[in-house]
This record gives C-alpha cells, structure tokens and sequence, in this order.
C-alpha cells in the first residue's frame, strides 16, 4: 500500500454478505487496520486506501454466503 494514499470510503452491496466477510477480504488485501465496514442503507460502507477496482469487488462477491 503506498504511503501517500488517501483513504476514502467505498461501498458494496450486502447481499448475502457481512461484515466479517468485508474485513476479512479487506486484510487479506492491505494488511490488520480498522477498515470500519458498517451496513448503511443497502450497501456496506468501509474505509479503504483507495476504491476498489472491478476485479476486486467481483472477488468480494464471490465470497457471498450460500443461498439458503
């Protein structure tokens, strides 16, 4: 991660996601921080040094808890 980003808020659906799954993905991708993932509204909001590309939230996605 370079030392000069600028950390910012992004955003992803919660369908079928959580928290612990975001954190989890978060600090296997830039290491142990708070990344203050929080449900708001219908999307999780959480605190990143930069947004995530295309590739990465489709990686989050498949992490998706199973239809029940």
């Amino acid at each position: 991660m370079p030392i000069n980003a600028v950390w910012q808020y992004d955003y992803i659906d919660h369908y079928r996601l959580d928290e612990d799954i975001i954190d989890r993905y978060l600090k296997e991708k830039w290491g142990n921080y708070k990344y203050h993932v929080k449900l708001s509204g219908d999307k999780y909001r959480f605190w990143v040094p930069r947004k995530l590309k295309k590739e990465e939230q489709d990686a989050l996605i498949k992490r998706r808890k199973p239809k029940t």
